[in-house]
Order: C-alpha cells, then structure tokens, then sequence
C-alpha cells in the first residue's frame, strides 16, 4: 500500500454543510471554545496554529493579544483566510505554506502550539510531534483536539450497523460515522494519542467532549425534545465525557515538551 502524500490542495468546501444537527452543532462549538481556552493566549505569546484552515482559531488567538502564525499547506485554504480580511487592514495573523511533519521555524520559537481537527490529515504524526518538541520553547505547551474514533459514539454504531446489515441485507450507509474519512490517513482514540505523545511531551490535561455524537437517529431524537432539554442533556453528557475521555466525541490534550535525547539514534 502506497505511503500517504501531503494533500497541498485540500478544499474544505465538501465538508462544509449547510446546516448542522443539534449534536454536530453543539459539539463544534464545544471543540472549538474547549480548545482556545485550553491555549489561554496571552498579549505577546507567539503562537503557531499548525493547518490552520480557514483562520478562524487563529483570528481568535490574535484577538487576545497573541503574535500568532498560521501554517497551512493548502493554497486553496490560505486564500479562503486572506477573504476574511478587512478592506484597508491587514490580516492579523501571518500566514505561511508549510506541512507539519517540516516546520519552517527555528527551534524554540513559540510559547503555545495548537492543532485542531487537523493531526490525523498528516502524512506522519511521530515526526510532527518530534518538529512540535522542537519548535515549542521549554515550558510551552502543545494544544491538540482530535476526533475520537474509539468513542461510545463509534462502539455503539459499530454494533448496531452490524446487526443492520444482517438483517436488513444491506449496509445502512457507505460510510458510516465510526469510520474515519477518506482524507484522514489515522484513526485516533484514547490511547493512540496517548501514546503518540507521551516520547515528546508530558501531558499536563486531558480531556473528552461530548457523547453520542453522530449516532444513528441521536440527531433527530433530539430535536423532537423541547430546546431547554435538548441543550441540558447535551450538557450533561458533555460532563460525563470530561469524566471518561476514552468515550467522548472527541479528546482535547494539553502538554509540555520534553527534553529532547540527542542522544538516542
């Protein structure tokens, strides 16, 4: 099987709906804010938000006061950021093309590192978290969300999709929420980021968000419930996901980097 290549024209625009379920609302909303706070940029941090898509984190980062940098590999995506831009102002943040497994920076050039939805697009995660180690300065810290693929959620699925297709005779979708997309070349869990990141940083927090999101009918369930309801229970097992990671929606971890082994190899 041929390694996977670096997608230097990824285009957001399939995967941008037009209107989302409750839960799928709830749960953006929930990635994003979980993952800023997680940052907690301050005035003259200097940031690096790594595949930053169309630049909305990184706008919200530059907000607080931060320098930030947003690398993206995408041409395509770098344009969609600079449409954001103010007539007569500059962008407030500074955009470069790069990928993350060949950061073009020096060595301990940013306070904080944040990626999120993006570290399992990469063609190789050990060697972007090695290149994260050494970019990030000595007490910094690292912030990644990623998409759990192990979740309650993709169990439970899992399971009914089985029983589905053998008594329906049929699968009930092509491709069904408990499997990655096609344009994420891993599939992340628990304990695969755990131990991608444990030789080159020390994780400090590590939370889980959300549950049952992408369930079969769990949209549709809840927008039958009356709105006070439908956002309390999204809260509370919300709570619950914060208290098991391994069955949330999705993980938001927050690290420091080790010492790096020059001596090993």
């Amino acid at each position: 099987m041929p390694a996977p290549q670096p997608d230097t024209r990824w285009d957001d625009e399939e995967i941008v709906l037009s209107s989302l379920s409750l839960d799928t609302s709830f749960l953006f909303d929930r990635m994003t804010a979980a993952t800023i706070d997680a940052v907690e940029a301050g005035p003259g941090e200097q940031i690096l938000d790594l595949a930053c898509g169309r630049g909305f984190d990184a706008l919200k980062l530059a907000a607080k006061g931060a320098c930030v940098f947003g690398l993206e590999p995408s041409a395509i995506m770098i344009k969609k950021c600079l449409e954001w831009t103010e007539p007569g102002k500059s962008y407030p943040v500074i955009l470069l093309r790069g990928l993350a497994e060949e950061l073009p920076f020096k060595d301990n050039s940013f306070t904080k590192l944040v990626c999120k939805g993006a570290i399992d697009h990469f063609v190789d995660v050990d060697l972007t978290l090695k290149e994260a180690q050494r970019v990030v300065k000595p007490g910094g810290k690292l912030i990644i969300s990623v998409a759990n693929f192990e979740s309650l959620s993709c169990r439970l699925a899992r399971i009914y999709d089985f029983f589905y297709e053998r008594i329906k005779g049929r699968k009930r979708m092509e491709h069904p929420s408990w499997l990655p997309p096609k344009d994420h070349n891993f599939k992340f869990a628990h304990a695969f980021l755990v131990a991608k990141i444990r030789p080159y940083f020390e994780i400090e927090t590590l939370t889980g968000l959300s549950l049952l999101w992408c369930f079969p009918y769990w949209g549709s369930f809840l927008q039958k419930l009356p709105r006070g309801l439908q956002d309390a229970l999204l809260k509370f097992l919300d709570r619950i996901a914060g208290v098991f990671p391994p069955l949330s929606d999705v993980l938001v971890v927050r690290a420091r980097p080790r010492k790096p082994n020059y001596s090993a190899g």
